[in-house]
């Protein structure tokens, strides 16, 4: 070979183009599976989707709100981390047990807040709801419970049951009903944690129905 012809292929080495990063990423996308495809973009765009959920939770939010203020809400029940193929059973389970019928109102059952161990995600959507006064029972895992709780959140379970708060036994404490184990919101399915808790918050609205339903979920 020619000192020539070596000096000219250095030459096309030196001058050939780099390739761009998005090029690369292009190239590696495609080689990707799914599981790292969603790998890839929970690592490099983590805020960027949060704040997508987040965003979308306080439409949702807003939307239900502007519903509610608009219609005769008898009852708004939050399950954080519930079930979504659930919510309308628990809906006709109560109206049947409580004796509603739609011409009465509508009761709003809402299963859409993650339970992300007191997350951004479920802390500020909560907080929304709660500040909104668009909460009169909150069903959650004890973290929940507990973090509320401490803040004063919840009514005194005496003043919601009555003199019936003392036939449920240990099921009753202060501000909140814990559900034992077999209860039948675990036996449908409605929630994936084991200790069930549910409260009745300090600005709930329709206490007379959130009592019913704390009665209901005792049964």
């Amino acid at each position: 070979m020619r000192i020539e012809d070596t000096a000219q292929d250095t030459a096309k080495e030196e001058t050939a183009p780099v390739p761009k990063e998005e090029d690369i990423v292009k190239e590696t996308w495609k080689t990707m599976t799914p599981g790292k495809k969603l790998e890839y973009l929970w690592m490099y765009y983590k805020g960027v989707l949060a704040g997508a959920v987040i965003l979308i939770l306080l439409v949702c939010i807003g939307v239900s709100m502007y519903r509610g203020m608009h219609t005769t809400v008898l009852l708004n029940v939050i399950v954080v981390g519930g079930n979504d193929l659930k919510a309308e059973w628990l809906e006709e389970s109560f109206a049947q047990y409580a004796d509603i019928s739609e011409k009465d109102g509508v009761l709003q059952m809402r299963t859409n807040i993650p339970d992300d161990g007191g997350g951004m995600t479920s802390t500020t959507a909560l907080t929304t709801l709660m500040g909104a006064e668009a909460i009169d029972v909150l069903v959650c895992p004890r973290s929940v419970y507990e973090d509320y709780d401490s803040h004063d959140g919840f009514m005194d379970m005496k003043d919601i049951l009555g003199e019936k708060a003392s036939q449920y036994g240990d099921s009753v404490m202060d501000t909140g009903i814990c559900l034992k184990t077999g209860s039948f919101l675990e036996k449908e399915d409605m929630t994936t944690y084991d200790e069930i808790y549910a409260a009745v918050p300090v600005n709930c609205q329709n206490p007379e129905m959130a009592a019913r339903f704390i009665e209901f979920l005792l049964q």
